[in-house]
């Protein structure tokens, strides 16, 4: 008898432990009464939702962030306002969702099918978008500030005005991208596709742009101020009244290119004694004398203000066109004598 009581404690404490291991497993993937398809405002902070069928679901307001949802099915879900701040989403169809506003920052999105989205207004600050086909999205006032875009497609895509300071973008196709206005200072889009790019006032300053192609851009206005373009592909761009002061343009290819009254050489202040150099001057004295110069609007770029002076001292030379092409089109500012380290192609 004893033996059988000994062995029904055994069962019960068996059965005990299966019942809260299965509780366990499962608080991490449940999901609330109701959602979908409503999942307003709902907190699924840290849930494990990979796999999870969210089709069409309501989810404006919701808190997803930290939430893993690798492979998840979240098409035309409403995502409005959504809170996805490092969250796994990789591998997931978000195609037709509705991502206006929603927090995006430090996602990681690899491979993520984002076909006629809209994240409108969205902050990508961070995020992990590799190799994804962006031609479909909507993504006016997004933030992409130090995203990882490496390989994707963007062509065509309106990103005017946008922020895309320290962004990496080598290796993406950005052929006919719209990016008037933009913030790109600080950022690599090394060895990317951009041909007919409307880059028009954007600040490139301190940009790898190496073997990049832009044949056909539009830069006018442009600050590229201490940007590297070794090798980048320039024919027939419009470059009017860029800044290029401290750029590498070494075996850039300027064909064609129009760059009448570029800066490209270091201009002196408009009121300056004689003998003067910058290398004689710090802080805001230094500051001073760019913004008495034609070179004053790089300062209002926080990624040149905020220099020290031993980074920004040594980018106060004249561009560098060592090895680079030109011919019979290239227009040069007025005055500007071609340095004899540039090549002159007559083919």
């Amino acid at each position: 008898m004893r033996k059988v009581i000994q062995n029904m404690r055994s069962l019960r404490l068996f059965a005990l432990i299966l019942v809260l291991s299965l509780l366990i497993a499962g608080c991490g993937s449940s999901l609330p009464v109701g959602c979908p398809p409503r999942c307003v405002s709902v907190n699924l902070t840290g849930r494990n939702l990979n796999g999870a069928d969210l089709t069409g679901a309501e989810m404006t307001d919701s808190n997803l962030s930290k939430t893993s949802m690798v492979r998840t099915t979240l098409a035309q879900a409403d995502l409005r306002g959504a809170q996805l701040n490092e969250s796994n989403l990789e591998g997931s169809d978000l195609s037709q969702a509705k991502l206006i506003g929603a927090d995006l920052s430090l996602s990681n999105m690899r491979g993520v099918n984002l076909g006629g989205a809209v994240l409108s207004g969205s902050n990508l600050n961070g995020a992990i978008l590799t190799r994804v086909n962006l031609t479909t999205v909507f993504m006016r006032g997004v933030d992409l500030s130090k995203a990882e875009m490496i390989g994707s497609d963007l062509s065509g895509v309106d990103l005017a005005g946008v922020e895309l300071r320290k962004a990496n973008l080598s290796g993406a196709r950005m052929n006919g991208v719209n990016l008037n206005g933009a913030a790109i200072s600080e950022s690599d889009l090394s060895g990317s596709e951009m041909r007919g790019a409307k880059l028009r006032g954007a600040w490139l300053n301190l940009v790898k742009l190496v073997g990049v192609d832009l044949t056909g851009a539009d830069l006018v206005g442009d600050n590229l101020f201490g940007a590297d373009l070794t090798g980048a592909k320039l024919v027939d761009a419009r470059m009017q009244g860029v800044t290029l002061v401290g750029a590498n343009l070494s075996g850039a290819d300027l064909r064609g290119a129009d760059l009448s009254g570029a800066v490209l050489t270091v201009p002196l202040p408009e009121t300056h004694k004689p003998g003067f150099s910058y290398a004689e001057l710090s802080g805001d004295n230094l500051r001073f004398a760019i913004n008495l110069s034609r070179m004053r609007s790089i300062l209002s770029d926080t990624a040149v203000s905020e220099l020290t002076d031993t980074r920004l001292l040594p980018l106060l030379v004249d561009a560098n066109f060592q090895g680079a092409l030109y011919d019979s089109r290239t227009i040069w500012p007025l005055g500007f004598q071609v340095p004899a380290s540039a090549v002159y192609r007559t083919e």
